[in-house]
Order: C-alpha cells, then structure tokens, then sequence
C-alpha cells in the first residue's frame, strides 16, 4: 500500500517533469500520425492501415517517456528529463522500432477483425460468441504489452524472451492486469466522454489537453501498477529491503526444473519469477 501511495504521491510531485516527457512523445507521435493521415489522404485510402503506420516510427521515442516514468514512479529518482529521455531512445530505438510494427500489427488486425465480427453479429448471434473470444484475446494482447516496453528497457533481454515473458506474465500477474486494465479503461473512458460532451472552442480544447496529457497519465498508471509484479517475476531493478532468502528447498527445486527444461530460451518461469540458464 505504501508503494502505491508513494507512486500516486510522485506522480504531482513530479508532474512538470511527467508532463514534459509526455509531452515531447505526444508531439512526436502526433507529428508521425498526421504525416501518414496526410498521406493516406493524398492516395485516396484513408484508414487505419495507412494512418496506423505512424506509430511504428514514434513508437522509439515512447522508450524515453516509460524510462521517464520508470525512474520517477518506480525508482523514486530525480532526473534530467531531456538527458534521460532521449538516452533511453537511442539505445532502445531499434527494439522499439520493432515494438511499433508489432504493435500496429495488433491494433490493425484487431480493429478489422472486431469490426468484421461485429457486423456479422447483427445478423447471426453465433459471431457474437466469436466477437466476444476476439474482444478477450485483444485485451490480452494489450495486457502482453503493458509489460514490452519496461522489460525493454530494463532487462538484457532477447526479443523472443521479451515477448515471451510478458505473455506469461498475462497469466501470472492477474490481479494486477486487471487493475491495470480497469484503471487505463476508466482514464480512457473519461477522455472519450470528454470530447463527446464538449462542442466549439471546448471541443479543441480537450482535444489538445488529452492529447498532451493522456499518453503520459495511461502509461504513468500501467507502470506504476505492474512494477512490483514485473520485479517479483524477472527481476528487481530498484534496491529493496527485507529480500526474501530462497531455501535450501526451494534452490534445489529450481535448479532441477532449469536443468530438465529442453526449450531454447534464457530463462525459465518457476515459482511465479524467471531465472536464466547458465548455458555451457
């Protein structure tokens, strides 16, 4: 409980340093996504195929708002904002660029997919289960993601393993996903009430505050929820007191399931934590 107050105190105490880094991602991404939304204007096929385009090269630059966010939340650090964000990009920008066209993969398939489905179920109540399985496996792909980025950048990690574990991580943090994803709905939520109950010079106006503000505030709140669960299952990356001293037992287990373990991954997923091999 401390924790989180902690992180929910930080996040005003450190809101001109939050802002800015949410800032300059939001600019980025709002400059990415208006050149590819001009561009499918120009070839006539303006959808999300072409338009969606823009988050795979902004897609870098969210590394440097999560490491923003990571230091300040989770660390409790005082940072230079430019430094660190734009640090965190240059070393992260090729994982990230792949991040992006994973991404945009999801978001892609998932919009037509639940837009395909859901015409169907107007006629057929069958395509109604199958909507309802798709809508399931999209919040999990979106819940995989809440772990990519802060795994990225926190962990030497290989991409497959990244990706592996975060999807395991689906699974074996439920209570915190769903918090998470409960908490990221109703911020989205009040964003979307937001502009449909505003009009005129309001209507601008909102747009641009929740365009400054929620990339940061969404990110801010899946980060600081899932962290502890993350550190617990791969890895701690901030100091801590009290750490729990394995027993002779519990050693010896892990060791057999990592020596009987035959898949070609780093690491291996027991007790709820990753631990890796020491490959020969």
């Amino acid at each position: 409980m401390n924790k989180t107050q902690n992180s929910f105190i930080k996040f005003f105490t450190s809101f001109p340093k939050l802002f800015l880094a949410g800032l300059i991602f939001s600019a980025i991404f709002s400059a990415s996504i208006g050149v590819f939304a001009l561009l499918a204007k120009l070839v006539g096929f303006n959808n999300i195929i072409i338009i969606g385009l823009g988050i795979i090269p902004a897609m870098p630059f969210y590394a440097g708002l999560v490491m923003i966010i990571r230091k300040i939340s989770i660390e409790k650090k005082d940072i230079k904002v430019f430094n660190t964000f734009f640090k965190a990009v240059k070393e992260n920008f090729k994982a990230f660029l792949i991040h992006g066209v994973i991404l945009y993969a999801i978001v892609a398939c998932s919009f037509f997919a639940l837009l395909y489905y859901y015409t169907l179920a107007q006629d057929d109540v069958v395509f109604g289960s199958v909507l309802m399985l798709y809508v399931i496996f999209t919040l999990l792909m979106l819940v995989m993601m809440f772990y990519v980025p802060i795994m990225t950048i926190t962990y030497e990690l290989r991409l497959r393993d990244i990706y592996k574990n975060s999807f395991l991580l689906i699974f074996g943090k439920v209570l915190r996903n769903l918090i998470a994803l409960i908490l990221l709905g109703v911020v989205s939520a009040l964003a979307f009430l937001a502009l449909i109950f505003s009009e005129g010079i309001v209507f601008y106006l909102a747009i641009a505050i929740i365009v400054a503000i929620y990339p940061m505030l969404a990110s801010y709140i899946v980060n600081s929820v899932i962290a502890k669960g993350l550190q617990d299952s791969v890895g701690s990356f901030v100091a801590v007191n009290n750490v729990h001293i394995p027993t002779e037992e519990e050693i010896a287990y892990e060791q057999a399931v990592v020596e009987n373990d035959t898949s070609d991954s780093d690491y291996v997923f027991v007790n709820g934590k990753m631990i890796k091999k020491n490959k020969k």
